[in-house]
């Protein structure tokens, strides 16, 4: 992981520096989702891991959760053009930026809940097949089943891995713009919310970024027309990432230190010119 700076702008270029080092090494020379959920690890906790138990027993969870989905990659016949272990691990590293973000406004983030993140956004696609929910949580319900499965052996609490699931489940993007709702007139603090919100926006950053947006979104198209969406040949366009960067919401004081609104906003201005 890329070292820390104090300042916004350099929080924005050192997070795509280590977007760029990871499709660097995708796929071939891939070091793993356990290297890069260490390397989240390290990031927040650079000195020692944290003394609380439910912390530590979540991040064991998320290891033991990123090990297996290496194995699953590796005897898989099919990964996702989009929903594979690079997005994952982009979603990973966006959430270490903006818990980072956080902090370095003076944002109190428990160990137990910079852990549950950690978690949840390690396991919110554990068992995506490509495509988009047929109905509503369709996916996340699949990756909350294995995470509970997942989680039990390894002792995260009742409350936790309860909370874990809520956050997966609020992944599903029909959801989004609600969470999003929920907040909005609201300091933020973390709690489950506000929690929701986090994930929301570390799921979508890279996409919402100009470096990678656009490749992701051909991505997202390759997969769709494999799983045969009716919108495969648009996601992928000018006109598909204009309607995309347009629903795109942020909310937490991390995504305005990462300087997310005014970078999509000027995005929007150059497309709508185009």
């Amino acid at each position: 992981m890329t070292s820390a700076s104090s300042s916004s702008l350099d929080f924005h270029g050192l997070l795509c520096q280590t977007l760029t080092q990871l499709r660097n090494r995708w796929p071939l020379g891939w070091p793993g989702l356990p290297v890069v959920l260490n390397a989240c690890v390290a990031k927040h906790w650079p000195n020692a891991r944290p003394a609380s138990r439910d912390a530590v027993a979540m991040l064991d969870a998320a290891l033991a959760m990123a090990e297996h989905m290496e194995v699953l990659a590796r005897h898989s016949a099919y990964e996702p053009h989009y929903h594979n272990r690079l997005h994952t691990a982009d979603a990973l590293v966006s959430l270490a930026w903006l818990l980072h973000a956080l902090q370095a406004q003076g944002y109190a983030v428990a160990d137990d809940w910079a852990a549950c993140l950690l978690l949840s956004v390690t396991s919110h696609d554990a068992l995506h097949p490509g495509g988009a929910n047929s109905h509503l949580q369709e996916f996340e319900w699949q990756s909350v089943q294995l995470l509970q499965r997942m989680a039990t052996q390894h002792g995260v609490s009742a409350q936790w891995l309860d909370t874990a699931s809520h956050l997966i489940l609020h992944t599903d993007p029909a959801l989004v713009a609600a969470n999003h709702d929920k907040v909005k007139h609201h300091r933020f603090e973390m709690r489950k919310d506000w929690a929701v919100v986090l994930m929301n926006e570390a799921d979508i950053l890279a996409s919402a970024t100009e470096s990678f947006g656009p490749q992701l979104g051909y991505a997202l198209a390759s997969e769709w027309e494999y799983r045969q969406h009716p919108l495969h040949a648009v996601v992928g366009t000018d006109a598909g990432r204009l309607q995309f960067l347009s629903a795109l919401r942020f909310s937490t004081p991390a995504s305005m230190a990462l300087h997310l609104p005014h970078d999509v906003a000027q995005q929007i201005a150059n497309l709508s010119q185009a």
